[in-house]
C-alpha cells in the first residue's frame, strides 16, 4: 500500500510534521511493512529514527498477528482447494452440496463481520482503533511516545483508517462476487431438476 502512504504523506503534510523527506518516510514505511510481513526479517531497523524497547515489542507483536493470519490463510486455501478438487470429482454427491452450503454460510458470517467493522469504522474510527488494540494486545506498548518512538509521527491514525477502508472494500467486493456465484449456481441447479 505504498501508493496510499504517498497520498498520506502529501495529504497530512508528514514532511513538515516529522521533518523528514518523502524518501526517508517511504523507506521507513517500507522497512516497517517488510518487517511485520516477512517471517525471515528478525529485526526492525529504521532509517534516521530511534525506537524504544516498547516500540520494538509492539512491532514484534504486530508481526506475530500478520504471520498467524498468513498461516491461517494458507491452511484455509489448501483445505478449500483439496475439498473443491474432491467435490469436482463427485459433483452430484450430497457431501458436495453440503460443502457448498457450508462455504456459503461461512461467507454470510464473514459478510456480517465485515459489515459490523465497516459500520464501526464509519461511525467512530478512533474508538474502533482503540478497541482493536485492546482486544489484540495485552499491554499498552501500542501507545507510542513521539519522543522515544518518533515513527508514530510518520504513521498517523488516518493512514490506518484509509488502509482499513480499502481492505474492507476489497473484502466486501470479494464476498459479493462469491454470493453472486453461489446464487447463480443454486439457480442453475434448480433449473436442472
Amino acid at each position: 500500500m505504498t501508493i496510499v502512504y504517498k497520498y498520506v504523506i502529501q495529504k497530512y503534510e508528514l514532511n513538515n510534521y516529522t521533518g523528514l523527506s518523502t524518501e526517508i518516510l517511504m523507506d521507513n514505511y517500507n522497512r516497517v511493512i517488510n518487517y511485520v510481513q516477512n517471517p525471515f526479517d528478525h529485526e526492525l531497523v529504521l532509517n534516521s529514527l530511534t525506537m524504544s524497547n516498547f516500540g520494538k515489542i509492539h512491532f514484534y507483536e504486530v508481526k506475530r498477528i500478520f504471520i498467524a493470519l498468513y498461516i491461517f490463510s494458507i491452511i484455509f486455501i489448501i483445505l478449500m482447494i483439496f475439498k473443491l478438487v474432491k467435490l469436482m470429482g463427485n459433483k452430484r454427491s450430497k457431501q458436495g452440496k453440503k460443502l457448498v452450503e457450508s462455504f456459503n454460510r461461512s461467507v454470510n458470517i464473514i459478510a456480517i463481520i465485515f459489515a459490523i467493522i465497516s459500520a464501526a469504522t464509519i461511525i467512530d474510527f478512533p474508538k474502533t482503533f482503540y478497541i482493536f488494540h485492546k482486544i489484540f494486545f495485552r499491554n499498552d506498548y501500542w501507545i507510542f511516545d513521539p519522543v522515544t518512538d518518533p515513527i508514530i509521527n510518520a504513521l498517523p491514525e488516518e493512514l490506518f483508517m484509509i488502509e482499513l477502508i480499502l481492505i474492507l472494500t476489497l473484502l466486501i467486493i470479494f464476498t459479493g462476487i462469491i454470493k453472486v456465484l453461489h446464487s447463480k449456481n443454486v439457480t442453475a441447479s434448480k433449473g436442472k431438476v
